[in-house]
């Protein structure tokens, strides 16, 4: 009698253990989930490029750090996350940059089960070339208009514009004063001059790509979870 009593007990005890002790129960929910806005730290294995990649390429990082929920660790540094390019167009011109989507989707856990992961990349670092890469509220990545570029571009142009300009104001000087206060120097010229410093300039501009996106690998990715990520 008193046996069947206890083995009754035990299996109460375990079918509403729940109802019994909830904050137990929670806490023990909540330690195998990782929270909705955790950001996760990524590091890349393998290059990845706006130019060079494809649709539906896959790509592999590795978790830089451990991530802890109180007190915790969940996900263990070298965790394994697999996802694909969504997105990849190369850069255009004039002064358009690349765009790259990349979409982290599952993670492979140390006991080889994966499972499903629902983030948007906020930002990326290449150290390689010490840039960051900030994405949109959609997690694309845009190359920049490559500032430094243009200029020069821009710069060289500019220059052979003004030979062309000193070539036009040399061949059209004349004895007389023209009507815009240069001596020697007629007003037609001047003005076809101007308009080919102008031509050169705005051409410099139209032949500047902008910046292809590219992360190579080592690169750091920062995840940032979209749902709450169970991990039982």
């Amino acid at each position: 009698m008193k046996k069947r009593f206890v083995v009754l007990l035990l299996s109460f005890l375990l079918t509403n253990i729940s109802a019994l002790f909830p904050a137990l129960a929670q806490g023990q929910n909540k330690a195998l989930i990782i929270p909705e806005g955790t950001q996760i730290q990524l590091t890349m294995r393998e290059p990845v490029s706006s130019k060079l990649n494809e649709v539906g390429d896959e790509i592999t990082a590795v978790v830089k750090k451990d991530v802890v929920v109180d007190g915790a660790t969940l996900l263990k540094e070298g965790t394994l996350v697999i996802g694909r390019v969504t997105v990849a167009k190369s850069a255009k011109r004039p002064l358009k940059g690349g765009m790259l989507h990349i979409s982290f989707d599952r993670i492979r856990l140390q006991d080889g089960l994966e499972r499903k992961l629902i983030a948007l990349v906020k930002s990326a670092s290449d150290y390689t070339r010490d840039e960051k890469i900030s994405s949109t509220s959609e997690g694309t990545l845009k190359g920049g208009k490559s500032g430094g570029e243009a200029l020069k571009t821009i710069g060289t142009a500019a220059g052979i514009g003004g030979t062309a300009a000193t070539i036009i104001i040399l061949s059209g000087r004349n004895s007389g004063t023209s009507g815009l206060g240069l001596s020697g120097i007629s007003g037609g010229s001047a003005v076809a001059a101007a308009s080919v410093l102008g031509a050169s300039v705005i051409a410099g501009i139209l032949l500047t790509k902008g910046k292809e996106v590219r992360l190579d690998s080592g690169s750091l990715v920062r995840l940032q979870l979209e749902r709450p990520l169970s991990i039982e």
